[in-house]
């Protein structure tokens, strides 16, 4: 999946290739104990998407894997509206069980702000 977005950069997708190189070996292990896959389809640890060519969100899911933190799906949601745990993340995390957290040098990217123009136009993204 390449998708053409504003975000997308080259620094962005060369990040994201080798995050979905990481975790792909962990899904598909996961997938031989019985585990189904439970990436989203835009799921920035799956190479190919929006999220995994962006360069702010690499740094965060990066940031997130490495140290040992929640990282939220922006899609899959709870009944509540809370987001639920990025599938691809908790791959990570169980693929590091024995690993201690590392301190990343950067902060976490501030949330969006709601593009007002885009929303009044009926074009919000999820």
């Amino acid at each position: 999946m390449n998708y053409d977005h504003k975000r997308v950069s080259p620094e962005g997708r060369a990040l994201g290739i080798q995050l979905a190189r990481l975790v792909e070996p962990i899904i598909k292990n996961l997938e031989k104990q019985g585990e189904p896959d439970e990436r989203c389809k835009s799921c920035a640890f799956r190479a190919g998407t929006v999220p995994n060519g962006c360069l702010q969100t690499m740094a965060d899911a990066i940031k997130a894997m490495l140290e040992q933190k929640p990282f939220l799906c922006h899609v899959q949601r709870y009944a509540n509206g809370q987001h639920k745990l990025c599938a691809g993340w908790l791959a990570t995390q169980w693929g590091s069980a024995d690993w201690q957290p590392v301190q990343c040098s950067w902060e976490f990217s501030p949330p969006d702000v709601p593009d007002l123009h885009s929303a009044e136009e009926g074009d919000q993204q999820p």
